[in-house]
């Protein structure tokens, strides 16, 4: 029995001195105040952006198209003049090869005309060898020379010479005013003519 009367006041004890104890903390807490805790304001660090001017990342390319540009377009002005070029040499070459061909191709028969002029139906033409129009002539062997009368008188065209007459190879008799005689050489030689009706008249034809 003393011992559990021991006990209890032993615990009663120990329960007044927890609740003294809370009470004194208690009273401390109220005259200290309630304390509230306030974080030290930190320095502001600059931000980078704000500090670094800000750079646009296609500038750099905005100005090296800037400074191509005009390359291109001169190499590309380049490249069309000389497209232009071999266009207009290769139009001159076609345009050339025909008329070199037709060049290469050999001469067919020609016809030569020869003129009787006016006015020679009396003597003066013989001066300036001027009663035929060319009075020498030269041509191809089977050419055709073909004379016209422009005269207002009748001529002849005839092979020969006044002082040794007709040679008979070829001979147009009378060729009235306006009209026309022709003959083919088709032997190569020196052919001199005249005009039997007025023999100052001479011309001649060379057949190669």
């Amino acid at each position: 029995m003393a011992s559990i009367d021991k006990a209890a006041i032993a615990f009663s004890i120990a329960i007044t001195a927890i609740g003294v104890g809370i009470a004194f903390s208690g009273d401390s807490l109220q005259n200290a105040g309630t304390v509230v805790s306030i974080p030290a304001p930190r320095a502001m660090e600059p931000s980078y952006e704000e500090a670094s001017p800000k750079v646009d990342p296609f500038a750099d390319i905005a100005e090296k198209v800037k400074q191509e540009t005009p390359k291109v377009e001169e190499k590309m002005m380049e490249k069309t003049q000389e497209k232009s070029v071999e266009i207009e040499e290769k139009m001159e070459v076609v345009e050339e090869t025909p008329k070199e061909k037709a060049m290469e191709k050999p001469a067919g028969p020609t016809t030569h005309t020869v003129d009787i002029p006016v006015g020679t139906s009396v003597p003066g033409c013989e001066e300036s060898n001027a009663c035929y129009l060319p009075a020498d002539i030269t041509i191809n062997a089977g050419d055709t020379v073909n004379w016209v009368n422009i005269d207002s008188a009748a001529h002849t065209v005839t092979g020969g010479s006044p002082a040794d007459g007709p040679s008979g190879v070829f001979d147009s008799s009378l060729v009235m005013a306006g009209a026309e005689y022709a003959f083919t050489f088709n032997d190569s030689g020196s052919y001199d003519y005249f005009c039997m009706v007025h023999p100052w008249m001479v011309g001649s034809v060379t057949v190669n």
